[in-house]
């Protein structure tokens, strides 16, 4: 295990087919009186994609809690605010920065065992008070947020909805919910009453986990007992690369923490700034450059590869993290974006579509989470245990998603590989002027696209963290495709078709990030508003 002074840690927890991660370093703790402005915070700050949740990872900060507590927290009332998103049937990645301990290391369990390892290590509050909040938000009236019913009434959605079992949940009748109609949801109340009082392996030994197998098993599940009880916390090196002054510590394959590091390694190389990108022309010229470095980071997506299960991509993740291939694609960059898919390595890969959520967390020590759970696509596999409350992933589908059928470039999966994800909860450290940065995504290939793009914003270009989440993206597709958000800059759109550049539309952008960031005194956080979040601290 690497030890160090002020490391980092991150743990990665997959669930009942997906993964966690965490990471680690020093106290930093001032008691003068800090005055900081509207949009600041003086001493922690918690940003969820909603409001109630992040007020719940407040309140959890405020009780002398950890950045952990705060972020389980913060999830399990996430999960029931968005249960589309994730929730105890899915699986989580925790990046965890402890500022009074120096190890490395990264886990691999479901949710709730992600939730209690995390806690066993980094928690300070017990761990029946971390679920309290939530319990009370579904047995006070539950009322149906916004964004849950958007989902639900998505034409595309909808009739998969119906003729699922989550139509005893979501619907009335034949008509989904609406905005604020209540949403009554006893059996998870009572779940998590469980879990409270009897810790995880109520789901995953005791009665609670036969009763959902029961459930599952009459649509046709195959899980087992064994299945259940066999994921365990497995301890691996965070992925870490240098950005300037700042480290990227970010979770290893087959999380997206090498692919983010990869695209972040190249673009620093072009010394992008606020000052080259002043101009309309400059504005092309740093947009044409991430655009022909996202595509080439496609190509390499190969490497998300489960390690354990194809030992031949060991070190795959360590190449992407190197000057060496940065320098490489550095001489392949030129000023024309219309090369073959060959020219990349693309191979016409199909993708995730969207999914997810995302909390970051920065507390008083300067103790810091970066979380990302899901249960895959929009509802998971939209098999619901009607006995315990609990949404079922079906994050499996990822090993299909790697390269198309019969493509020849991915080998089959082999049991137990855990599936590739484009999940990053990643923490930037600058030790020397004590900052820092916490944050991560949601939506499920947009993930690495989004990430990158904030960080880039706020690192490079000095936008304020809320703009620099809030800006417009870009993603490039398989294909080699450049999809932008509908309100990107049409003569920034314009000077990149002229440079050759491909584009095609996107029937639907849900690109989510969520983050928290220290510079000198005081505490920035932001929750973006394409998904209504908004952030919460003190």
């Amino acid at each position: 295990m690497a030890q160090g002074h002020g490391a980092t840690i991150s743990m990665v927890l997959l669930g009942l087919g997906l993964a966690l991660a965490i990471i680690v370093p020093i106290v930093v703790v001032s008691w003068h009186r800090v005055h900081c402005g509207p949009q600041a915070f003086a001493h922690a700050a918690v940003a969820a994609d909603s409001k109630i949740c992040s007020d719940i990872g407040r309140a959890i900060l405020q009780q002398h809690g950890s950045p952990v507590d705060a972020t389980i927290a913060a999830l399990v009332c996430t999960g029931v605010v968005n249960p589309q998103s994730m929730g105890l049937g899915g699986g989580v990645i925790f990046t965890i920065y402890n500022a009074s301990t120096g190890a490395q290391w990264i886990g691999v369990p479901g949710e709730l065992r992600g939730y209690a390892e995390a806690h066993r290590r980094h928690g300070r509050l017990p761990w029946a008070q971390l679920f309290g909040p939530t319990i009370a938000l579904l047995r006070g009236g539950l009322r149906v947020p916004r964004v849950l019913s958007r989902f639900l009434h998505s034409s595309y959605l909808r009739p998969s909805l119906h003729a699922s079992s989550l139509r005893q949940l979501f619907f009335n009748g034949t008509e989904p919910l609406s905005p604020h109609d209540p949403l009554p949801w006893p059996a998870l109340a009572a779940t998590l009453e469980t879990v409270a009082a009897e810790g995880a392996e109520a789901l995953y030994t005791g009665k609670l986990g036969q009763i959902l197998l029961e459930d599952v098993a009459k649509e046709g599940s195959q899980l087992t007992p064994q299945d259940l009880a066999s994921f365990r916390p497995e301890v691996v090196d965070a992925l870490e690369v240098a950005l300037g002054n700042y480290t990227l510590y970010s979770p290893p394959p087959p999380a997206g923490g090498a692919i983010l590091s990869f695209v972040l390694n190249v673009l620093k190389g072009f010394n992008f700034s606020a000052e080259s990108v002043a101009r309309p022309e400059g504005r092309v010229n740093l947009y044409h450059h991430l655009v022909e470095t996202l595509k080439f980071a496609r190509g390499q997506r190969w490497r998300l590869w489960d390690p354990r299960s194809h030992p031949e991509v060991q070190n795959a993740s360590q190449d992407l993290l190197g000057e060496a291939l940065a320098q490489h694609i550095h001489q392949q960059i030129d000023s024309r974006g219309d090369h073959q898919l060959s020219h990349y390595s693309l191979a016409g890969t199909w993708s995730h579509r969207m999914g997810t959520a995302h909390v970051s967390v920065l507390g008083e020590d300067g103790s810091a989470v970066s979380a990302t759970s899901t249960i895959n696509t929009p509802f998971g596999a939209m098999v619901y245990s009607p006995r315990t409350g609990i949404l079922l992933n079906n994050e499996l589908l990822d090993l299909c998603w790697r390269h198309p059928r019969g493509s020849g470039v991915t080998p089959p999966p082999v049991p137990g590989e855990r599936p590739p994800s484009s999940m990053v909860p990643s923490i930037l450290v600058n030790a020397a002027q004590g900052s820092k940065l916490v944050i991560g995504g949601a939506g499920g290939e947009l993930i690495i696209s989004a990430v990158a793009q904030a960080i880039m914003n706020k690192l490079w270009l000095g936008l304020d963290l809320q703009a620099a989440i809030a800006a417009p993206i870009l993603h490039v597709d398989g294909k080699g495709r450049v999809e932008y958000e509908p309100s990107f800059s049409q003569e920034v759109k314009k000077g990149l078709q002229y440079r050759g550049q491909n584009q095609t539309e996107r029937p639907v952008f849900l690109n989510v990030v969520q983050a928290v960031s220290q510079d000198g005194a005081c505490v920035y956080a932001a929750a973006d508003p394409r998904k209504g979040g908004e952030p919460s601290g003190y």
